[in-house]
């Protein structure tokens, strides 16, 4: 398990304020919870029915709304798609921002929450969730760079690719949690 402080000491900082863009504004919580003496990281599965993104595996989050900060939005998508409060939520620092392949400005920030027993997830927005051991994560082997399949008329770029079982991070959340490991190495 790490140490909270040197989670703290590799991410980078809170974002004070949104970057500047002309693309969508979105916030995501990576969430890292203790477990037996391990850290696991937990994913949220998007229903296979729906229009956008439909099963991919993503980190709670979602689009601004109104004035929010980053943060604030980070936790209301959490508090949303979860049904977890966020009075116990310790936000220890951030990753790169990204664009999305839709036009999204996403602000991943990573947080050490309590285990997540008692969820109530959002059905229309999480069918389930995942949940890797960050030691899994973290072990470079196990992560390839693949070009996805074209979905709707669209040919991502290649991304990084993790597998757990049937399940596969990819795309834009392969992203964050490649930059995780990358920032997390020698830790």
């Amino acid at each position: 398990m790490l140490d909270d402080a040197v989670l703290q000491a590799r991410l980078l900082p809170l974002p004070e304020a949104w970057q500047a863009t002309p693309h969508r504004l979105a916030a995501v919580i990576a969430p890292i919870f203790a477990q037996d003496g391990r850290d696991f990281v937990l994913f949220a599965v998007r229903p296979t029915h729906l229009k956008q993104h439909p099963g991919q595996i993503g980190f709670p989050g979602g689009m601004r709304d109104g004035d929010e900060t980053v943060l604030q939005t980070a936790l209301r998508e959490y508090r949303e798609e979860l049904g977890l409060p966020t009075d116990a939520v310790q936000v220890l620092g951030a990753l790169p921002d990204r664009h999305s392949s839709t036009g999204i400005q996403v602000h991943p920030l990573v947080a050490r929450v309590p285990t997540p027993a008692g969820m109530v997830l959002c059905d229309r927005e999480v069918e389930r969730v995942l949940v890797v051991p960050l030691d899994e994560l973290r072990d470079e082997a196990r992560w390839t760079v693949e070009q996805p399949r074209e979905t709707a008329g669209r040919l991502p770029p290649p991304s990084p690719h993790f597998r757990v079982g049937d399940d596969v991070v990819w795309g834009l959340t392969g992203r964050f949690c490649w930059d995780l490991v990358v920032l997390l190495r020698g830790a």
